[in-house]
């Protein structure tokens, strides 16, 4: 006869784990210093701009109440309105080219096949992050400037004197200047946003897309842009959240909105307001209004981000 052994599988320790012994509700004791300088530093000054935006407020003694008066005011404040469409015009105009060519750089990185390459143009597109905004604005000052500016010189070099002129002093121009600050205008935030969506795609689809003969570039719209709504939405929303508040541009390049208000924002304009003429009640008044267009375009992204979306359930 033989013996017939039988290996007889060690059995599983399972890790004892108590519980009972953690208070459901410690982990939420750790938010609650986050959540008071949330309040300090973020809820209560946005109330407070709310509220006095229907005053008629200094900045130091107690405001009188004028209801919707400011509002009234600031619609029929020419020089407010230009700064809405200048606004809307260079917010609309940087968030499509900062977004279109963050997906350009990070579709690029993605398909490179050497890992060392791939981290070498990582750290390339990521550098811009560590300069400071003001030493951008000052060093595209220069290239716009119209006796000694780059640009004028390159068009000179290649024999386009014609179309020299101060860009940031002339009216026409000026707007369109700012826009194309920091050209090829690749957003480093942006691009390792959607560069760490697609790092996260199933190989085995794209894969399987190249096998049945699709090329590369029918994949980007066919697979990875549909795969990546939620990155591109939160980045289009940052960058126009940005944009609509944005006046550090205007502030340093043109001098505080020039020429004749060709660059004047609603966000230089409100400090204007507030900090040359103490006019803060109707600063705030205009901060609520930027804080509804605000909103009114981040719930349009996200309409539009989960309509037919194919990545989340709705």
């Amino acid at each position: 006869m033989k013996n017939e052994t039988q290996t007889i599988a060690p059995a599983r320790i399972k890790p004892r784990v108590n519980r009972g012994s953690i208070p459901i509700y410690i982990p939420y004791l750790f938010l609650i210093p986050a959540f008071i300088l949330l309040t300090i530093f973020r809820y209560i000054p946005a109330v407070s701009a709310v509220f006095h935006s229907f005053t008629q407020w200094d900045g130091t003694s107690e405001g009188t109440w004028v209801g919707l008066q400011q509002y009234q005011t600031a619609f029929a404040d020419p020089v407010f309105m230009r700064s809405m469409s200048n606004i809307l015009v260079y917010t609309l105009a940087r968030t499509v080219l900062t977004t279109v060519m963050a997906i350009i750089g990070a579709e690029l990185v993605y398909n490179i096949t050497s890992v060392g390459t791939r981290h070498f143009w990582r750290v390339v597109f990521t550098v811009p992050l560590v300069i400071p905004t003001t030493v951008v604005y000052l060093i595209w000052r220069r290239v716009y400037s119209g006796d000694i500016g780059l640009l004028n010189d390159f068009l000179g070099f290649i024999g386009l004197s014609s179309l020299e002129k101060p860009w940031l002093g002339n009216s026409d121009t000026a707007l369109g200047a700012l826009i194309f600050v920091g050209f090829p205008l690749v957003s480093s935030f942006g691009f390792l946003v959607l560069l760490a969506g697609l790092e996260n795609l199933p190989q085995e689809v794209n894969s399987a897309a190249l096998l049945d003969g699709c090329s590369r570039f029918r994949r980007i719209f066919a697979i990875d842009l549909p795969a990546i709504r939620g990155p591109l939405a939160f980045v289009a929303i940052l960058s126009i959240n940005a944009g609509l508040q944005e006046f550090a541009p205007m502030l340093i390049m043109t001098n505080g909105g020039g020429p004749v208000n060709a660059t004047q924002s609603p966000g230089l304009y409100l400090y204007q307001q507030a900090f040359t003429y103490n006019k803060y009640g109707y600063a705030s008044a205009i901060g609520t209004l930027l804080m509804l267009l605000t909103l009114v375009f981040s719930i349009f992204i996200l309409a539009a981000r989960y309509r037919r979306a194919i990545d989340v359930e709705v």
